[in-house]
């Protein structure tokens, strides 16, 4: 079944911020992971405004027989 996720933060909260965040993003949505979690990405838009008062917008097209495994996948993020 193909899902539709949004996720959102705070520009100032953004994870690629720092070092440790980049690695924790590239990690979770490292193909392993990502196959591992049980779910498909099949498509995927970061909206970050250069704003630094705006939020930062993810929006996800997700293959998965299993919704609660997309819900999992996403909760590793920290606030979002």
């Amino acid at each position: 079944m193909l899902f539709e996720a949004t996720r959102t933060h705070p520009a100032n909260r953004c994870p690629i911020l720092n070092l440790e965040g980049k690695a924790m993003v590239k990690q979770l949505f490292s193909e392993e992971n990502v196959k591992k979690s049980g779910i498909k990405i099949v498509a995927a838009y970061m909206r970050c405004p250069i704003n630094t008062v705006a939020d930062h917008k993810g929006f996800f097209a997700i293959e998965s027989e299993n919704p609660d495994a997309i819900t999992k996948f996403f909760a590793q993020l920290p606030y979002m």
